[in-house]
């Protein structure tokens, strides 16, 4: 009885969906500003970092913005 309940209630499971975390950079050589938004990540500390793989390498992070707005208020400011 036990088991039947467990798997029953690991079916009707759903994560919560996680806020988006949007990054304006610039690459090593360039002046254009790029805009790429992450969505599988908790908090941007994973980009800050200088190990950090998500971002090129060497880029400058110019600004940063947890939520789904920030997307397109930097889609219009920089793109």
């Amino acid at each position: 009885m036990l088991v039947s309940n467990y798997h029953y209630l690991m079916e009707k499971y759903i994560p919560k969906p996680k806020t988006p975390i949007s990054v304006a950079y610039r690459k090593k050589s360039g002046t254009k500003v790029w805009v790429k938004t992450f969505t599988d990540l908790l908090c941007p500390d994973k980009l800050i970092t200088k190990r950090g793989t998500r971002l090129p390498e060497g880029c400058e992070i110019v600004e940063i913005g947890v939520g789904s707005a920030f997307e397109n208020i930097y889609k219009k400011k920089y793109g």
